[in-house]
């Protein structure tokens, strides 16, 4: 007897946060359904590759526990990327928190918001990160920031917030 893909996705562990479903957005339910380490490294790696195809700029993932996430060879000097991705906020709906973010260990943070419907990007330059985290307490782990859905679709983030398509010198 073998199990197929079909019955691993049929028996999947139950998700807690019922507002996700495969009928809204099947990528959005694969991540929500992985471990978070594996959904990070997974991000990773295409948050790299998307890089690499819509700037031309190499871009390569480091190994795990590494203080950044992505190495990006821009025309004069290598980059670090820090990449955070953040599931619904239990509570409020429209509101994703990331956390543990170092500003002082990336010069770029590529954003990542698992939604019902699909996933949303967008990054920062690591000096309009450190200006939002001013009046913030650092934790232990860092930083954590709140990305509202609302605030992003009417344009309250544009001016640090930028799309993928602008990387690396921004609008």
């Amino acid at each position: 007897m073998m199990m197929t893909l079909a019955d691993v996705r049929k028996f999947a562990p139950h998700n807690s946060n019922e507002s996700y479903s495969p009928e809204e957005s099947e990528a959005s339910w694969e991540l929500v359904n992985l471990d978070r380490t594996d959904r990070a490294e997974r991000i990773e790696r295409f948050i790299a590759d998307q890089i690499e195809r819509r700037s031309g700029y190499k871009a390569t993932a480091t190994q795990q526990n590494w203080p950044w996430d992505i190495t990006v060879d821009l025309e004069d000097k290598s980059v670090r990327i820090e990449v955070k991705s953040s599931l619904r906020h239990k509570g409020n709906e429209q509101t994703y928190s990331l956390q543990n973010i170092k500003s002082h260990l990336f010069d770029y943070i590529f954003m990542v918001l698992i939604t019902p419907k699909g996933t949303r990007f967008g990054w920062a330059y690591s000096k309009d990160i450190r200006n939002m985290c001013r009046y913030l307490t650092e934790g232990v782990s860092g930083y954590s920031i709140n990305i509202n859905l609302r605030k992003w679709d009417r344009g309250e983030y544009d001016n640090w917030l930028h799309d993928i398509d602008d990387f690396p010198y921004g609008s």
